[in-house]
């Protein structure tokens, strides 16, 4: 069975970011995929250490609530990391939680990830211009390639500041049936 892992790093349990997150699943949810949801504000996550205890064994040394997503991101086809737009870049929450990401990278820079993974980065803002802070996830897109992720794609909603407001673009609600079809094939 194909598997589905969310990371959404929005301290709104049910804002914006939810409902983009819940509308990419709708479609998920129909092909019987088993889906592992995150909410990573109620989460015990520390940050990095730079102890590089992890690198020799694929997991973080630090016993905290990361340990349950290093197993799921293992077994999982595709991951939606989802998140508002905080001061130009993901939130504090998502960002700490892919910096606990490192462990997945050997040594050698060879990864402990099974290739092939894909990376959804959905976002939500409230500014229109969409293509604004577009450059930034290309950066975190890259740099989860580089831990051995593998295809990703950027979607960011914009005009997000109710979830009422996904509902009002139909160019949006549009795509992000194709975004989880996407993720899942």
């Amino acid at each position: 069975m194909a598997q589905i892992v969310v990371l959404n790093g929005s301290p709104h349990e049910h804002g914006s970011t939810a409902a983009l997150v819940g509308e990419i699943l709708k479609g998920i949810d129909q092909q019987g995929i088993k889906v592992n949801s995150y909410y990573l504000n109620g989460m015990n996550i520390h940050g990095c250490q730079g102890c590089n205890a992890c690198r020799s064994k694929g997991r973080c040394v630090q016993q905290d609530d990361m340990q349950p997503i290093y197993d799921d991101i293992a077994e999982a086809d595709g991951i939606i990391m989802a998140t508002p737009v905080y001061m130009w870049q993901v939130t504090a929450q998502l960002k700490q939680a892919i910096d606990r990401l490192f462990p997945f990278l050997k040594f050698d820079y060879s990864s402990y990830l099974k290739p092939g993974k894909k990376v959804l980065l959905a976002a939500t803002q409230g500014r229109d211009d969409t293509a604004l802070f577009r450059p930034y996830f290309e950066h975190v897109g890259k740099n989860l390639v580089f831990l051995g992720f593998g295809a990703y794609k950027i979607f960011i909603a914009g005009e997000t500041h109710q979830p009422e407001d996904l509902y009002r673009q139909p160019q949006v609600m549009a795509e992000v049936g194709r975004l989880g079809e996407w993720l899942t094939k």
